[in-house]
């Protein structure tokens, strides 16, 4: 897919009769519902995309490719898009990092691993069938190459965040060849290993690619199905200076990207500040992180929203939005990974810490983010969406 934010002719005219229509009392929504009626890839507001393949890539890992209507933009090697599934007659919305599929356009492949609580990656991988058509949104967020395109970069992944720089190698071995890119892969097992035997073929033949698979269950617990990792003699390679030393001597003096479970991302993170390097290192998570705190010590949290107070209490270990939607709340959220923004609120007083930074936040009414916040003392909330 072209990396394109100029949408095509037909659908700027469809714009713009949606724009006449809406002076004469019809809704974008309604419109979208007409066009929908010929084919749901039609619809310029709410996207859809339909599933036009479906493999599996590990037994807890499955590809799907979706094709995507004329109104979708395209995407940049590194970015996510949200995707909204129906599951028992609720919606669903999740983000993941797609890869465009070269010479078809519109079509982008996402690699979802089941979680072990992953209501919605269970789904994806046991009962997403091929021909459904789902919710998707324009790609967006900033874990992208820079331009010009750089001469070396090097890729950390662990477990399934090795799709952001599956984007980025794709992109890289086609549009700049010369690009001396290292990869540093840990999985659990090579069994385990998404996109191994592509890997394996793109180091055989791109000299410019250096391709380090690690087996490791040091940052990856679990296989993603529930299955806790095996004890005995199983292997722990960390991400180390020892490592980075060995493999790339120039490490912290490159652009870095960064993408998996908690523990390598806080690895990274460390390794990079020791350096004095952090500004060329960029993270993106794949998976929520977990509060820390005290399960036994409970907060009150009083939330705004639309001019009426909801009460609830909030747990050391949870994040607001599991804690509200404990109580029975309906809170609005997206991707509940820190990265829609969609669960945003106002924090006016009170304090929290925010999961995925490790920062602590006192209330003066700065937005946090529910899904990666947890509550340190009482909280008043007010909702910005």
């Amino acid at each position: 897919m072209a990396d394109s934010s100029r949408p095509p002719l037909s659908t700027v005219a469809a714009s713009r009769l949606s724009g006449w229509l809406g002076h004469l009392g019809v809704s974008p929504m309604a419109f979208d519902d007409t066009l929908s009626l010929i084919d749901p890839l039609l619809a310029i507001h709410h996207l859809r995309a339909r599933v036009v393949s479906k493999v599996s890539e590990t037994p807890s890992a499955s590809t799907v490719v979706l094709q995507a209507g004329a109104a979708f933009h395209g995407l940049l090697p590194g970015q996510y898009v949200m995707i909204g599934v129906t599951i028992a007659g609720v919606r669903h919305r999740r983000a993941y990092s797609p890869r465009a599929m070269a010479g078809h356009p519109g079509r982008f492949a996402i690699t979802v691993q089941r979680q072990p609580e992953g209501f919605v990656s269970k789904f994806i991988n046991e009962s997403l069938q091929v021909g459904t058509v789902i919710d998707i949104e324009q790609a967006a967020g900033e874990f992208t190459l820079p331009l010009p395109l750089p001469t070396q970069v090097l890729l950390v992944a662990g477990g399934s965040g090795i799709t952001p720089s599956m984007s980025m190698l794709e992109h890289l071995h086609a549009k700049a060849r010369h690009t001396r890119v290292t990869l540093v892969y840990f999985a659990r097992s090579a069994h385990e290993r998404i996109f191994g035997q592509a890997l394996q073929q793109l180091a055989a033949n791109w000299p410019q690619f250096q391709y380090v698979p690690i087996d490791s269950v040091a940052n990856t617990p679990s296989d993603g199905g529930g299955r806790p990792a095996p004890q005995a003699q199983a292997p722990v390679q960390l991400l180390d200076i020892e490592l980075l030393n060995r493999i790339m001597p120039n490490w912290a003096e490159v652009p870095a990207y960064c993408c998996g479970p908690a523990p390598l991302m806080d690895a990274a993170r460390a390794l990079w500040h020791a350096a004095s390097a952090s500004a060329n290192l960029h993270l993106e998570a794949f998976a929520p992180p977990k509060p820390s705190g005290d399960p036994n010590e409970h907060h009150s949290v009083r939330l705004l929203r639309d001019h009426s107070a909801q009460h609830f209490d909030a747990a050391g270990n949870q994040t607001l939005l599991v804690a509200g939607e404990e109580a029975g709340l309906s809170i609005q959220h997206g991707c509940r990974q820190g990265i829609c923004h969609e669960c945003t609120c106002r924090l006016n007083s009170g304090s929290v810490r925010d999961i995925a930074t490790g920062e602590r936040i006192d209330g003066q009414g700065q937005p946090i983010r529910l899904c990666v916040s947890s509550a340190m003392s009482d909280l008043e909330l007010e909702a910005l969406n």
